[in-house]
């Protein structure tokens, strides 16, 4: 099942992309972060140079699942 956490960046807008629907966040750490944009009215607001702060998800999806085991020779 898949976990989902809500996360807190506030950071410097280094690239914005309305074709592809991304803005790209540089963090506090120097680390560089692609968030996808779902309101298209962000564009109009929010240009390359900027501080904002932005929420955003992520999830994580993990399966386990045995290992089988070798065969022994009899």
């Amino acid at each position: 099942q898949p976990a989902v956490d809500a996360a807190r960046l506030a950071g410097d807008v280094v690239a914005v992309d309305p074709v592809k629907s991304t803005i790209s966040l540089k963090g506090p750490a120097g680390n560089v972060i692609d968030l996808k944009v779902y309101n298209p009215d962000q564009f109009k607001v929010v240009k390359k140079g900027d501080q904002v702060e932005a929420v955003y998800t992520q999830a994580m999806a993990v399966a386990v699942t045995p290992v089988p085991k070798p065969e022994t020779k009899k």
